[in-house]
C-alpha cells in the first residue's frame, strides 16, 4: 500500500470551496516528479483510490499516466475527502483481495497519522506535499492488515524529501 499526499495546492482564500483548490505550479511539478518515482518502483499500483478534490485528482492523474494505468484503475472515493484516519483505513481494509498494491491519494492530517503508525517501530512521519509512505505486509488479505504489522515502511517525496528517504 502506498499513501500519497497531494501536491502543493493554491491557498484556500482564492477559491469559493476548498474542494476546488488546484495545484500550484510547484505542486504540479511535485506531482510529476513523485509519479515518475512511483512508476520506477516495484510493484507499481494496480489501483488508485483518490479523494475527489481537484488537487488530489491532479496529483493522482500524474501517477496514473506515469504507471500506464487505465481509467478503470483510478477510482474516486468520496469518503477520502478530508477523511479521518479510521475512515481511510476502513476503505483500504475493505478492498477486493485481488488487488495486490493500492495507492491512496488524499489529504493530511489522516495520511501522516496513518503513516506514523506503519511498521514494527511506529514513529512520527509528517508527509510533505507529494510525500509518499509505502508499506509492505506479509499478510495476504487487506482485511487482515493492521498498520503496526507492516514489515516495512519506506518514505519518499519530491525535491527536499529525496535526501531523507528512510525505511523502518
Amino acid at each position: 500500500m502506498t499513501l500519497l499526499r497531494h501536491g502543493q495546492a493554491e491557498p484556500a482564500d482564492g477559491f469559493p470551496e476548498d474542494f476546488e483548490r488546484t495545484l500550484t505550479r510547484r505542486g504540479a511539478s511535485e506531482a510529476r516528479e513523485i509519479a515518475a518515482r512511483i512508476a520506477r518502483r516495484s510493484p507499481i499500483p494496480e489501483l488508485i483510490l483518490v479523494s475527489p478534490a481537484m488537487r488530489t485528482w491532479a496529483t493522482a492523474a500524474q501517477v496514473a499516466v506515469a504507471c500506464e494505468l487505465d481509467s478503470r484503475q483510478v477510482r474516486s472515493a468520496r469518503e477520502l475527502y478530508l477523511a479521518a484516519p479510521a475512515t481511510l483505513w476502513r476503505l483500504v481494509t475493505s478492498l477486493n483481495p485481488g488487488v495486490g498494491h493500492v495507492l491512496v491519494c488524499g489529504h493530511n492530517p489522516a495520511l501522516s497519522q496513518i503513516a506514523s503508525r506503519l511498521g514494527p517501530k511506529p514513529r512520527s512521519r509528517e508527509l510533505a506535499t507529494a510525500g509518499v509512505a509505502t508499506a509492505v505486509w506479509s499478510a495476504t488479505g487487506w482485511a487482515d492488515l493492521e498498520p503496526e504489522t507492516a514489515v516495512s515502511c519506506t518514505l519518499d517525496g519530491p525535491q527536499d524529501m529525496a535526501d531523507s528517504d528512510s525505511q523502518v
